[in-house]
Parts: structure tokens; sequence; C-alpha cells
């Protein structure tokens, strides 16, 4: 298979991922963080609100950003192949280009919205190249080891709060902050000014960059770009593999994916959406059902782009994949027009199926810009930016 084929695979996956990803992401675009650790904390959950919410927990929460964080890792491969191609110095090339790509994230993450995940991806792709000569079996083992990590730590968390005697099990739950006094305070915030916006952003984004990466999700990350450099070499990305192998994996990742993170649901049903429980039990029943849903992703876009009659009606998701930071970049540009003060100021007030509505015209308008971009420009401008960083 050739380049250009290998490529346009790659770029439909990436089209699908950044698409996709904007299920889960308008939560945190929309609502208070609360609403996305917990959804009963900010809303009763009933009627299409609750289906909106089961269908993209079970099949998005998660499972994209391990499909990106994958084709991150295979990203890092097929460019260190190039500039080795060309004779360049890959290792700084590299390094050149995550620098730029963590200055970006930072201020993302600062300045517009607090659920940046690209510097995460400049120091996840700093550590995944060290990997990027070993073969797949070791990247496998590697990512499925590190991926597992937090969920074997919360597991045995769960375990040792659940020996707790009562007294301090309620002493420990009564220690967490008011969550209503959190999310009026977030909502007034992200309604008011862009400073009004900053303070409260800058002690989000601290919390996700201090405490969620290092605890959960910097392990699922770099578990994910170990595995897709796998894929890649190993041709599952490439759509190198057939046709009958690709159904499989479709059929037994979503079976399987999707039995596990409805488990979950049942459990938290069946605990009365109570936080802790739900979080160390139901959430973990969803991290391991990640790889396998994403994995069922992967295989359909890649059995679909195996179609070739498909190429030409493909090609604005295509598009969306080649200006992928771009257009991720424009998403938090449109949503934060829609929802924060400095635009429409809906933050904390649409419904999860409104909310689905301004996903639908965000996806809308990432499939009409970036085919247009792409017929002016040969890349999007943020992608020129890292190339030029890197070069």
């Amino acid at each position: 298979m050739n380049s250009a084929q290998r490529l346009g695979s790659l770029d439909l996956l990436r089209g699908v991922a950044v698409l996709g990803i904007l299920v889960v992401n308008i939560q945190l675009f929309a609502m208070p963080v609360a609403g996305v650790l917990s959804p009963k904390l900010v809303s009763e959950l009933q009627g299409g609100d609750f289906i909106v919410w089961f269908v993209s927990h079970v099949l998005f929460e998660g499972k994209f950003i391990a499909l990106f964080s994958a084709l991150f890792g295979a990203s890092i491969v097929m460019l260190t192949q190039i500039h080795r191609s060309k004779g360049l110095d890959h290792w700084a090339c590299h390094w050149r280009r995550m620098a730029a790509l963590g200055l970006i994230g930072i201020a993302h993450g600062v300045l517009l919205w607090m659920g940046d995940i690209l510097f995460l991806y400049a120091l996840a792709g700093m550590l995944a190249f060290l990997f990027v000569d070993r073969d797949v079996r070791y990247l496998l083992m590697w990512g499925i080891v590190i991926f597992a990590v937090p969920i074997v730590a919360y597991v045995v968390a769960g375990w040792g709060i659940s020996e707790l005697p009562v007294s301090g099990f309620v002493a420990l739950a009564s220690s967490a902050p008011s969550v209503h006094e959190q999310v009026v305070t977030a909502v007034n915030a992200y309604q008011g000014s862009w400073i009004e916006q900053l303070q409260q952003r800058l002690t989000e984004v601290a919390t996700r960059y201090f405490v969620g990466i290092p605890t959960s999700l910097g392990w699922l990350v770099l578990g994910c770009m170990l595995v897709g450099m796998a894929g890649y070499k190993s041709g599952f990305l490439t759509a190198s593999w057939s046709a009958r192998s690709y159904i499989k994996i479709t059929l037994w990742g979503f079976v399987v994916g999707i039995t596990l993170s409805i488990a979950g649901v049942m459990h938290r049903e069946a605990y009365d959406w109570e936080i802790l429980s739900g979080f160390l039990i139901a959430d973990q029943l969803n991290q391991i059902a990640i790889p396998f849903t994403a994995i069922g992703w992967a295989a359909l876009v890649m059995l679909i782009y195996k179609q070739g009659w498909l190429q030409k009606a493909l090609w604005p998701l295509v598009a969306v994949g080649r200006t992928a930071l771009s257009c991720y970049l424009l998403q938090t540009l449109l949503c934060t027009a829609i929802f924060y003060g400095f635009g429409l100021g809906l933050y904390g007030e649409l419904t999860r199926v409104e909310q689905l509505v301004v996903v639908i015209g965000v996806w809308l308008a990432l499939l009409l810009a970036a085919p247009l971009w792409l017929y002016r420009f040969r890349m999007g401008p943020a992608e020129w930016l890292l190339r030029r960083a890197s070069s």
C-alpha cells in the first residue's frame, strides 16, 4: 500500500475522531465539570437527556480520546520515517514539534478552554518517542500495561475505602466541597467577562494538568499512543488487513466494550448514582471498555475506507482529518462563542438534547470549512505552524 493510501486511512479515522470527541467535550463547554464526573449532579437526567448521555457514555466517552491518542502515536512513527528518509535529525524535529504543540496547548487551555488535551499530547509524545523503534509486540505489551495502571490503582483504592468503618467513610465524603457551590461558581464565571472566566479556568486547568494527568488521563493517553504505534506498524491503521478481519474486530470490539460500559451504568442505577462508588467501580468498567470500543470504531472506519466507491463521499471527513489540529481549535472557538459570556452566554442553560443540536451544527461547520480551506491551501494553519516549528 502506497503512502497516499496510508495517509488517507489515517486522515479518515482522524476526521471521525475530531467529530466524535465533541460528543463528549460538549459537556465541558456547556456545563460545570461536576456534570461530567457524575451526570445527575447538574440535572435530573430523564427522557431525552438520559438517552443522549447514555449513548455518549457507552459509545464515545473515553473512546475518542483513545482513538486520537492512537493516531498521534501512529503519526510519530510516520513522521520519524519521513524525517529519516530526508536525512533530518528526527530527534530534534520531534522535540521541536512537541515543544510547539505544548505551547499551543497551554495557550489553548489557559486563554480559551479548560478541556485542552494538546499539552498532555506533547508531554506523552515526548515519552512515546522513546519507543518509536520498538516492534509491534513490545509496543502492545507496554501500551496495555501503562493503560491498566490507574484502573488497577482505583480498584485497589475502592477496596480500601470499602473497608473503612462507617464513621470514617462519612468523614471522607463530608470533606468534599459543596457541589452546588462549585456549580454556581462555574456558571457565574463562564457567563461573565473573559477575566472572570480566566480566574475560574486557571483553577480547572491546574486541576486537570496537575491532578488529572498524573492520576489517570496521562496513563490512558500514553498507553494508547504506544498501541497506535503498533497499529501503524502492523498495518491495522493503514487499512492493510483483510475486510473479514476488520469485520470480526468491529463486532467483537463493540460487543465487549458496550457490554462493559452498560454494566457500569447498571451499577450506577443499582447504587442510586452515588458518586464515590460510581467513580471507583462504574467508571473503571467504562475505562476497561475504552480500548475494546475504540478498536471497534477504528476497525469499522478502516472497513469503510476499503470500500473505494465511497472515497468521494468521504472527502469532507478526510479533509477534517487533514486539518485535525486546526479543526480541534476551531471547535473551541465556535463552542466558547456559543456558551461563554463574551458570546451567547448559554453556559449551564442548555439540556443535553440541546447540546447535541450544537454538536451537529459544529460538525456541519467543520465539514464545510475543512474542504474549502484545503481547496486553497495545502494544510491547516495550525498544522503549518507545527511543521514550521519542527523543520
